[in-house]
């Protein structure tokens, strides 16, 4: 499998496409690999991030992570014959610890998301701070799992940890 890296930085990368004033959310249409459109949408506390022509209308578009998170700026193509069939985006979650509102853990998880024609959704969720080469267990994830994956099914926990995730 192959693997190529796009850009997913939402000022200089994307377009801003709607604002939400009540929510303090936007969406932004960025471009991604192969004219495969990447739809971001979010706000202070949570994003969404789907691909493809009806994005906004894919699994992925309504799957986000529980704690407050954001994507990271690079989106990781992984390739099958040449042909997209999962991403791999870092994400960084910020998680409440304690009863103080102020003692919060920086998290990051890779999230892989399975392409196809109303089947792109997130198939695996990985700490990437409490897993051992994590990129390598995404890609593996990928491998397996892209295609095949019924996203009727919540993503799988993979690795170690999940205090990234926030338990």
């Amino acid at each position: 499998m192959d693997r190529i890296e796009t850009g997913l930085n939402l000022i200089g990368d994307c377009q801003l496409a709607k604002i939400y004033d009540r929510e303090s959310a936007a969406e932004w249409l960025c471009e991604g690999y192969q004219d495969i459109q990447v739809w971001v949408s979010g706000g202070q506390e949570r994003f969404y991030v789907s691909f493809g022509a009806a994005a906004d209308e894919e699994p992925a578009a309504f799957q986000t992570l529980e704690p407050r998170n954001q994507p990271g700026e690079r989106v990781e193509w992984v390739l099958e014959d040449g042909q997209p069939v999962a991403t791999i985006l870092r994400w960084f979650t910020q998680v409440q610890e304690g009863l103080k509102r102020t003692s919060i853990y920086r998290g990051e998880v890779l999230v892989v998301t399975q392409l196809g024609e109303g089947q792109t959704c997130h198939i695996g969720y990985i700490d990437a701070l409490a897993t051992q080469n994590p990129y390598e267990l995404a890609r593996d994830t990928a491998r397996l799992l892209a295609g095949i994956w019924d996203c009727q099914q919540a993503p799988k926990l993979l690795g170690r940890g999940g205090r990234s995730l926030g338990f």
